[in-house]
C-alpha cells in the first residue's frame, strides 16, 4: 500500500466514526418527575387551588359594620346611641330595641346625616347615621344569620305602618289640599300637581334613589298616604309640599300603591 492510499483509508474511517457521534437526544421524563415539576403555567390543565376550609363568602361580610355601643339614649320610636368602630367614635340611630351599653351589634348600610336634630333632647348630632336594624353579636352564633336577620328586619323596616299624629295643630298652607279631598276622588287629581300641608309621620329614607315619606294632616289619618321626594324630611316635622298625584303605582320590591304623590318639592 503506497501512501496515498494509506492516507485514503485512514479519512474514511475518521470520517465513519464521526457520523456514529451524532447530537444526543434527550428522552422525555417520566409521569413521576412531570407531576412534581408542573406548574400549570404553561400545561393546559390549570393548577389546583386549594381553598381553607373555614373561609366564608366575602359577599356576606360586605358592608357589615361591627360597632361597640357606649352610650344610649332612648326616644319615643327611636334609640341614640353612640358606637365605636375601628377607633372612631360616632351617633347612629335606629328603631327602638332592647341595647346593652358595651355590647358589640352589626348593621348594615346607613345614611349619613348632617346637624340632625333630636326634639326630644333638644340636640342637634353634627353627624348621625339613621341605620335600618341592629343585630347582637351572639345572634344565633352565626354570621350567616346575622346577614340574613338584617335583611329581614330591613325589609320589615320599610313596610308601611299607622303611626298617630301629634297633637301639634296644622295649619294648612295658602293653596293647600286636604288628603282627605285627594282620597275622595284621586281620579280627578291623577297627573295633577298638587299642594299639601301636613305632618311627617313617617320616613323611610333613601331606597331607590328616594326619600318616602308619610303625610298626615287630621283629615284622613286612617289613610297611608306616601309621597316621594329628593329631600329628607325629619319625624314629627310640619311641611308643606307639592307633588304629583299617581294612581296604581306598582314600583317593584312590594313598593305598590293605589294612591301615591311623587316628586315632591318642600314649599315650606
Amino acid at each position: 500500500m503506497n501512501f496515498r492510499n494509506y492516507l485514503f483509508t485512514i479519512l474514511t474511517s475518521l470520517l465513519i466514526v464521526s457520523c456514529n457521534n451524532g447530537p444526543k437526544v434527550i428522552t422525555e421524563q417520566s409521569n413521576e418527575n412531570k407531576e412534581e415539576t408542573n406548574s400549570g403555567i404553561f400545561s393546559e390543565e390549570k393548577p389546583k387551588i386549594e381553598i381553607p376550609a373555614n373561609k366564608t363568602s366575602s359577599s356576606i361580610m360586605d358592608g357589615l359594620h361591627t360597632v361597640v355601643v357606649n352610650e344610649i339614649l332612648p326616644a319615643t320610636k327611636y334609640v341614640y346611641l353612640n358606637v365605636t368602630e375601628a377607633g372612631e367614635e360616632f351617633w347612629i340611630a335606629t328603631r327602638s330595641q332592647d341595647i346593652t351599653k358595651g355590647g358589640t351589634y352589626f348593621y348594615k348600610r346607613g345614611l349619613l346625616k348632617t346637624n340632625y336634630e333630636s326634639k326630644e333632647y333638644n340636640r342637634v348630632f353634627d353627624k348621625i347615621y339613621l341605620v335600618s336594624s341592629l343585630v347582637a353579636e351572639n345572634h344565633r352564633n352565626n354570621t350567616n344569620s346575622v346577614n340574613h336577620d338584617i335583611s329581614i328586619k330591613e325589609e320589615s323596616f320599610n313596610q308601611k305602618e299607622t303611626i298617630p299624629t301629634h297633637t301639634e295643630k296644622i295649619i294648612p298652607h295658602k293653596g293647600s289640599i286636604t288628603i282627605a279631598e285627594i282620597v275622595a276622588n284621586p281620579t280627578q287629581y291623577e297627573g295633577k300637581t298638587v299642594q299639601l300641608s301636613g305632618k311627617c309621620v313617617k320616613i323611610n329614607p333613601n331606597i331607590m334613589e328616594r326619600n318616602w315619606i308619610h303625610l298626615q294632616d287630621g283629615s284622613k289619618n286612617d289613610f297611608d298616604l306616601v309621597i316621594t321626594s329628593n329631600t329628607f324630611v325629619p319625624e314629627g316635622k310640619i311641611i308643606t309640599i307639592r307633588a304629583l298625584v299617581s294612581i296604581n303605582r306598582d314600583f317593584g320590591a312590594g313598593y305598590q300603591y293605589d294612591l301615591i304623590l311623587e316628586n315632591g318639592t318642600i314649599i315650606d
